[in-house]
């Protein structure tokens, strides 16, 4: 697996408090076949949550050291998970908010418990400079569980989608493992990510049991795609070319299918 999304940067936000936890989490991934790790701490504009780049790389290169110390084969890179801003362009330009390995790819997340009415206009600025937008577990905001098929006009935008691990175990509830079920049979995820916080979170070691529900919907080569050719993508700063999505329907008793 090569994770985009993770909170293990030590002492920056709610994820890993020290060096220490830190490496925890990163041996737990070693064990479990990650081979590279994105960092990518929150950054919300307004909060405590607003590290620059600075020293964010000041960070990244100390973990980089103790994972070379320990000769842990697992690559560390640096980005973001930046809560959705109508200015998230110029946070760009004032190197506040860092791309995935200062790709084109820009990770964000959208407010859990209500629609973001300003999106569209927010992912028109991104593109027009060459940016694009990957936003994180869409399975878990009430506006996307509601109404699954909002995805398809962020798709035809340009949009690329991050499904947690935990989704697919039920961590987020029942509603988020059937969204990120239905998302999935649907083609409208290109990349799944652990969103880990802390060794306690395990779900690394739980990559496998994942693997078992997604065979159930899509093909092995799929999966391939999801946990490693599109993030490698990522990496070598290329472009991606996701599935084509398949439209989404309700049945005859007003279910999503």
């Amino acid at each position: 697996m090569i994770d985009i999304h993770s909170h293990i940067l030590p002492g920056i936000d709610d994820g890993a408090k020290t060096i220490k936890d830190s490496m925890k989490i990163i041996k737990q991934a070693y064990y479990n076949g990650v081979t590279d790790i994105i960092v990518t701490p929150h950054y919300m504009l307004g909060s405590d949550y607003v590290c620059d780049n600075q020293e964010k790389r000041k960070l990244v290169t100390k973990l980089r050291l103790y994972v070379k110390k320990a000769n842990i084969p697992v690559s560390i890179y640096l980005g973001n998970e930046v809560f959705v801003e109508n200015d998230m362009l110029q946070l760009k330009k004032d190197k506040q908010i860092m791309t995935l390995n200062n790709s084109k790819y820009l990770l964000f997340e959208l407010p859990l418990n209500y629609k973001y009415n300003g999106l569209g206009d927010v992912i028109f600025n991104l593109e027009c400079n060459d940016i694009i937008p990957i936003i994180a577990h869409p399975e878990r905001y009430s506006c996307i569980k509601e109404n699954p098929s909002l995805i398809e006009d962020l798709i035809d935008k340009g949009v690329l989608f991050q499904s947690n691990l935990g989704s697919f175990l039920g961590v987020y509830g029942k509603l988020a493992k059937e969204t990120a079920i239905l998302l999935l049979k649907h083609h409208a995820i290109t990349f799944i990510g652990s969103d880990t916080h802390r060794e306690s979170n395990n779900f690394y070691s739980r990559i496998d049991e994942v693997k078992k529900i997604m065979r159930k919907y899509i093909s092995e080569d799929e999966i391939e795609d999801l946990f490693v050719n599109n993030a490698c993508k990522i990496l070598a700063k290329e472009t991606i070319r996701p599935a084509k999505y398949i439209p989404f329907k309700k049945n005859i008793f007003g279910k999503w299918k």
